[in-house]
């Protein structure tokens, strides 16, 4: 007999998190209330119970127990867990069940509603079973892309078997909805915009709804099959976003509390009525403006639009938005072929002495000479990182850093030895690992002969004014340059600056300069990039960096400092850039010169700032007034929808 740990490890092997019972009552109701609300001239004038339904997933029957209380008797049910079928059967005698594979299934029989709670199983962590189910199933072959998500088929699926007019809603993860074409929604997006609208979404996100599932991130969305009217007139539909909250935090799962939330929910819905723990509007976004390739920030109200619009209008530059990415070249900073070879620490693998360095090589520490030291770079993880700046002293030791360029006009064949020959001693200790090194160049596929430099982050490619590319040495830029950075994984806007040598390994990314973009102003796009104004951009456009950079540079508006020509304007921009500096450089103290000039400027900001300790507050204060915009109305905005 079973226990309860090998049936949860039988579940999770085919995605199966049973739904509880509020939600797939809550769903049914919804889907109900939608049927009677679209608006379509050749609405559904079929009687409820000759709806045909489909199941496609339907675990222990939950979704059929209120499907049939609400007189839907027209049922096709799909499950692959035979553990299930005697029960099933015997408590819906009448509903017609298919215990097999749903992606399977024949794709021409057509369906007015499919509800449901597909499987979760991502393809990264289970490779064999998307490849049994490419090889068995040619729909699945048609429709697989790596990175994708099983509950992905079945949304593809359900498209394809939908009536015209009929409605799919299913409950997910809602990670799919902010995805872009490069993390595994190549075919997914597309399908749905070109056969679907998208009708209606609820963002669960903020409640756990499934007591063992990972990964809380939900939402309920329902999509509706345009007719042939509506390809022909390329039809509009608007997005009803529903954001459902709860006073408890997500880890303290509470069966009793989230049904009251559902039952609120429904009550809502159904009679149009608000609730603290309910908010609902139109999305600014309609089904036209959704991207097919790119991330969709549905919870986007108009109110919130309105703002970004008015931020974006000083952003113009030739009639266009500018964004981030028209400054900047995005990228990690060093991949090493492995960082605790490439990475000295000391009193592990290397001490300093005086003036003096020395690394292990066999049990013994060895001297460098003055040529391999400065072939040693302090190097820092993105932990470091803080607005404006870094933590100096937190460095994660000495990098050993050889930039190709310095052997590039050099035989292939003599390499070593003139490795040899100007590092002898760094080129001894490399040596001691020369084997694990060229091993992981080979499972990677990489030149062995590479074995002395960084993988990546020590070039990037531009194009010059002739759109020719070429290769831009870092080492330079590294070392000297005023550079920018954040971490790779972030939920907020923390900028980073320098003008030192600052390395760093792969968890950080640095914004270098585009082509014939030198003239930017580092220290006011400093102070914009790490403002409150752009933490705001954060949340409305949904902006959170996890190890992809996309939504940043695409979504980040830069401003066009030449659309602010007042002189009242301009002095503004003088004391951002004053107090930037100031930051930089830990100086707490303001020239009375300076607070003088604020005062003449502006009487308001000036009341607000001359007894403030705080520069980054005095900068976000600053910035307001520039962008003409009230803070309390923003502050507003977060606290209603964030």
């Amino acid at each position: 007999m079973d226990t309860k740990k090998d049936i949860k490890q039988q579940n999770a092997a085919i995605g199966q998190v049973f739904t509880p019972s509020y939600i797939a009552k809550f769903m049914v109701s919804n889907v109900l209330e939608l049927l009677k609300t679209v608006n379509y001239e050749d609405k559904f004038s079929i009687a409820i119970n000759d709806l045909k339904v489909l199941d496609p997933t339907t675990g222990e029957g939950v979704f059929l127990k209120y499907l049939l209380k609400n007189n839907l008797t027209n049922i096709t049910a799909y499950e692959i867990d035979n553990r299930l079928k005697s029960q099933l059967v015997k408590n819906y005698p009448n509903v017609q069940f298919r215990f097999e594979n749903f992606l399977g299934s024949d794709i021409n029989e057509k369906f007015d509603v499919i509800i449901g709670n597909p499987p979760y199983l991502g393809q990264n962590y289970n490779s064999k079973v998307f490849q049994n189910l490419i090889k068995k199933y040619p729909f699945c072959r048609e429709y697989f892309v790596g990175n994708m998500d099983l509950f992905y088929f079945f949304i593809h699926l359900g498209i394809a078997k939908l009536k015209p007019g009929g409605i799919l809603t299913y409950i997910t993860t809602n990670y799919w909805i902010t995805k872009s074409q490069k993390t595994g929604i190549k075919f997914l997006k597309p399908h749905i915009l070109d056969e679907c609208f998208l009708i209606q979404y609820i963002d669960l996100s903020r409640l756990r709804v499934f007591r063992d599932a990972l990964g809380q991130h939900n939402c309920i969305f329902s999509l509706q099959k345009k007719t042939e009217n509506d390809k022909l007139k390329k039809t509009n539909r608007k997005i009803e976003v529903v954001q459902v909250s709860s006073s408890k935090p997500q880890n303290q799962f509470d069966d009793n509390s989230n049904k009251a939330i559902f039952d609120t929910l429904n009550h809502s819905l159904k009679h149009s009525l608000n609730h603290k723990s309910i908010t609902r509007y139109q999305s600014a976004l309609t089904n036209r403006e959704l991207n097919s390739k790119g991330s969709w920030n549905l919870l986007y109200p108009t109110e919130v639009k309105n703002i970004v619009d008015k931020i974006k209008s000083f952003c113009i530059v030739k009639g266009k938005t500018s964004f981030l990415k028209d400054y900047f070249i995005i990228r990690n900073g060093l991949i090493l072929i492995k960082d605790e070879i490439f990475i000295l620490n000391p009193n592990e693998n290397l001490k300093l002495r005086d003036n003096e360095v020395f690394v292990k090589i066999k049990g013994e520490f060895v001297k460098l000479n003055e040529e391999e030291k400065k072939r040693l770079k302090k190097i820092y993880k993105s932990r470091v990182i803080r607005p404006h700046g870094y933590e100096m002293k937190g460095f994660s030791g000495y990098l050993i850093y050889f930039n190709k360029e310095e052997f590039s006009n050099r035989d292939k064949t003599k390499r070593n030895g003139f490795f040899m020959e100007k590092y002898p001693t760094l080129t001894s200790y490399l040596h001691q690992y020369k084997e694990e090194l060229e091993k992981t160049l080979k499972n990677a596929k990489e030149n062995v002969e590479d074995l002395y430099f960084p993988r990546r982050g020590s070039y990037i490619t531009q194009s010059d004014t002739g759109n020719k590319r070429k290769l831009i040495n870092l080492e330079p830029y590294y070392d000297k340059e005023p550079k920018m950075f954040f971490s790779y994984i972030s939920k907020s806007n923390v900028f980073g600056y320098t003008k030192d040598s600052y390395y760093a390994t792969s968890d950080t990314y640095f914004l270098w300069l585009r082509e014939g973009k030198n003239d930017i102003d580092h220290l006011f796009l400093l102070a914009y990039l790490n403002s409150k104004i752009v933490k705001f951009l954060f949340r409305a456009k949904n902006i959170t960096i996890k190890r992809s950079k996309t939504k940043l540079e695409e979504e980040i508006p830069i401003p066009n400092i030449k659309l602010f020509q007042s002189k009242y304007k301009l002095g503004i921009i003088d004391l951002i850039r004053y107090f930037t500096s100031n930051i930089i450089q830990n100086i707490v103290s303001i020239e009375k010169t300076k607070l003088d000039m604020l005062k003449e400027l502006s009487p308001h900001a000036y009341s607000q700032i001359r007894n403030e300790k705080n520069p980054q507050r005095i900068l976000d204060i600053l910035f307001f007034i520039l962008f003409d915009l009230v803070e309390e109305e923003i502050d507003l905005l977060i606290e209603k929808y964030y």
